[in-house]
């Protein structure tokens, strides 16, 4: 079966900035791949290549060399696949003079599947956002914007969903609320590829965690192997000390 995403020894340099600087190389090499039905965690120090390899994923940056495929093919501008791909970035920009309900409306529109008044009331009551549909992007909370990329989530039932620290910032109920949707579309068949410094999330909802550094993949495991013995946060340190000098 062609995995829902493919890595193939991507690697991204970043040029000399100044005088005396060296070229940055934010991925080394990386292989990896996301099984249909995945829940994959990455995670890793800051800096490590996390967001790198998520926007070389999206076709949001070309790697220096090497190749990424989702559904068996790169993503390009006007590329259909994207109607099967769902991104919720870490900080969502937003037109903020919108509402809740309008945005909602304006990006299910731009994935060729409009919401209908019955969906958007049911997703809504989902997210606990029935009584602030009206609200104008521009005073809603961080917790509030990514809920807004929780209902595409929902309406839309993509194939891929790819989060870049989506739990960062977010007061406990607002995680709780993510975490119980984010289990609910795996288990309808949702292939998830997450980015996390989130460690206790992590543990709850992933099926398989890549363990990044300095743009290298260390390792990649199921869950319950890195777990049964010790915590996750154990085990990434373990794995940092014994690949650093």
């Amino acid at each position: 079966m062609t995995p829902a995403m493919q890595f193939r020894n991507v690697t991204v340099e970043f040029g000399r900035r100044g005088f005396g600087r060296r070229s940055f190389r934010a991925l080394d090499d990386l292989t990896l791949a996301v099984e249909a039905g995945d829940f994959l965690a990455i995670i890793g120090p800051n800096g490590c290549g996390k967001t790198t390899a998520i926007h070389c994923a999206l076709g949001l940056r070309q790697p220096t060399s090497g190749t990424v495929e989702v559904f068996g093919q790169r993503l390009r501008a006007g590329t259909l696949a994207f109607r099967d791909v769902v991104y919720v970035p870490e900080e969502p920009v937003y037109h903020d003079y919108l509402t809740i309900e309008e945005v909602t409306r304006y990006y299910a529109g731009l994935h060729g599947r409009p919401a209908t008044d019955a969906a958007l009331d049911d997703v809504f009551a989902r997210l606990h956002l029935t009584s602030s549909r009206h609200t104008r992007l521009s005073v809603c909370s961080k917790g509030m914007k990514q809920k807004v990329g929780l209902a595409q989530c929902l309406l839309q039932r993509p194939r891929l969903l790819v989060l870049d620290e989506p739990m960062r910032g977010l007061d406990p109920i607002a995680v709780r609320e993510f975490r119980e949707v984010l289990a609910a579309l795996h288990k309808d068949g949702v292939t998830v590829l997450m980015s996390s410094h989130v460690l206790p999330e992590v543990e709850q909802l992933a099926t398989r965690v890549a363990i990044l550094d300095s743009g290298r993949l260390l390792s990649v495991n199921d869950l319950d192997a890195l777990i049964a013995t010790r915590s996750l946060e154990d085990s990434l340190m373990a794995t940092l000390e014994q690949t650093r000098p």
